[in-house]
């Protein structure tokens, strides 16, 4: 910027002495455009230093968003599915901020980038009674950010900019986030940070540990589908970054969701990204 400035000062000079501007008046002119274009040099210098394009994270390498975010399409594709919520949240102690500093301050990602399958195992009532009842015990705290009814209808628990605590000891791969001290729970990290959580309601003959049962209903799917999209296109998130508990998990403890059959999944999608064109980038060919 000095530099830009000088270019414009010395031709301005040669100017005045050719109409006669005395020297001593010619050279402190000079000198203080020197100076104003040192000063404001400085000052982009260091505004630049204040706004970096991004620091490396010190954890989580691996769970940035993947596309650039489009809201402005997610609000569309939202107004062409007819997509509605009940407003239905959590108790404030079953759900957190996204963190941006890990316990050491560094850097973390903040942003979803992830979307993780559950289910509930519970009624519709028994789930929603137990995310709005306090849990003052982190062992005892839970939530997802939406769920969904058996006959398609969502729930909104947690608000997606807040952090649900859907999985404890979870990674993508081999990436997670540590927020906890070695020697507390939950220290071998957890991919809660990132994630969007979103459970079905388990069929009547599901409410137990077994292995399967019915599964889920075409209302489920289309709702699920539509809202998986939704979140793809609101945050930027490719079809491999859709998952399920039981793929994040790292306890060896979770299986939901239970009899998902990932085909009928596929179709609804594929109906919803017709309905709203949506780019092949955020498709199925990707996972």
């Amino acid at each position: 910027m000095a530099t830009f400035l000088l270019q414009g000062i010395y031709p301005l000079g040669e100017k005045l002495r050719g109409l006669g501007t005395p020297p001593r008046a010619l050279l402190l002119g000079i000198l203080l455009g020197t100076l104003l274009g040192s000063l404001l040099g400085l000052a982009g210098a260091r505004w630049w230093r204040l706004k970096p394009a991004g620091a490396p994270f010190a954890q989580g390498q691996g769970l940035q968003p993947l596309l650039a975010a489009n809201t402005a399409a997610a609000r569309r594709c939202a107004r062409l599915l007819g997509t509605t919520e009940v407003l239905t949240l959590a108790d404030p102690s079953n759900y957190g901020e996204r963190r941006r500093r890990d316990q050491a301050g560094g850097r973390v990602p903040a942003a979803p980038s992830l979307v993780v399958l559950h289910e509930t195992v519970l009624s519709l009532p028994d789930t929603l009674r137990l995310f709005q009842t306090p849990h003052p015990r982190d062992a005892d705290q839970a939530s997802y950010h939406l769920l969904i009814a058996n006959n398609g209808t969502l729930f909104r628990l947690v608000p997606d900019q807040k952090r649900a605590f859907g999985a404890g000891w979870s990674a993508w791969g081999d990436a997670t986030i540590r927020h906890r001290l070695a020697d507390t729970p939950l220290a071998a990290g957890s991919i809660n940070n990132v994630a969007l959580h979103v459970s079905l309601e388990s069929p009547a003959d599901g409410r137990g540990d077994g292995d399967g049962h019915a599964g889920y209903s075409t209302s489920q799917y289309r709702s699920l589908a539509q809202q998986v999209l939704l979140w793809q296109l609101r945050w930027g998130i490719p079809m491999r970054r859709v998952s399920t508990h039981n793929a994040v998990d790292r306890s060896h403890s979770r299986r939901d969701p239970r009899s998902f059959r990932w085909e009928r999944f596929d179709q609804a999608w594929r109906q919803a990204a017709q309905r709203c064109g949506v780019p092949e980038r955020y498709g199925l060919e990707a996972r």
